[in-house]
């Protein structure tokens, strides 16, 4: 190939070189020449009104309520009980396993219904004496008699003779020496019976 030919084949080459270099720079320049579009500014966070939750709360505080009305309720843990006494570690406590003082009062209070009975006894009995007159002669006698809750009566005596007789009068004055005889003279334990005695003899009437 002369001169000439490798001469247009440069010349070829440095026109094709222009055109592309030329197709490459203007879309570089349209685009540099774009004004840039501004990102969107960040939304403003809204405030949202947060409105306390009033059921959890009135649950928790149920749950405390229940909590502390157990731990009151619970009893008292089991105190130690000590084995070892002296001078410096005693301790008084209370007597375990008592009963109330009311109680007992209440039934040391109410007497049993056999006391009563023999307190004041009722029913009937015999009475067996001897009277010695003003003439120093002795005579015998036997009268029944009654009482009633405790009380003779000194009206039943003697009845088994005539009201107003000799026998009746002097089986009456027997019978008040009987109970005077039977109240004593005070020197003896005086019992419910004795004591029936001395008052019957205190308002015997002949």
């Amino acid at each position: 190939m002369d001169r000439v030919g490798i001469g247009f084949l440069l010349l070829l080459g440095c026109a094709g070189g222009w055109w592309a270099w030329g197709h490459y720079k203007a879309p570089s320049e349209a685009v540099a020449g774009v004004a840039p579009v501004a990102a969107p500014p960040p939304a403003a966070s809204e405030q949202v009104d947060v409105k306390p939750d009033y059921d959890a709360i009135v649950e928790a505080r149920l749950r405390e309520s229940a909590a502390e009305n157990a731990l009151a309720m619970s009893p008292p843990a089991a105190e130690q009980k000590q084995t070892e006494f002296n001078d410096q570690n005693y301790v008084a406590r209370q007597p375990d396993n008592i009963l109330e003082s009311r109680h007992i009062l209440s039934r040391a209070g109410q007497p049993s219904t056999e006391r009563r009975a023999a307190d004041r006894p009722t029913g009937s009995a015999t009475a067996t004496f001897d009277w010695r007159d003003a003439r120093r002669q002795r005579s015998r006698w036997k009268t029944r008699y009654e009482y009633h809750n405790g009380v003779i009566d000194t009206g039943s005596f003697c009845r088994n003779y005539r009201r107003g007789s000799i026998e009746y009068r002097t089986c009456r004055k027997g019978a008040r020496a009987w109970l005077a005889e039977r109240c004593g003279d005070g020197t003896r334990l005086a019992s419910a019976r004795q004591r029936m005695y001395c008052h019957a003899h205190s308002g015997f009437r002949l």
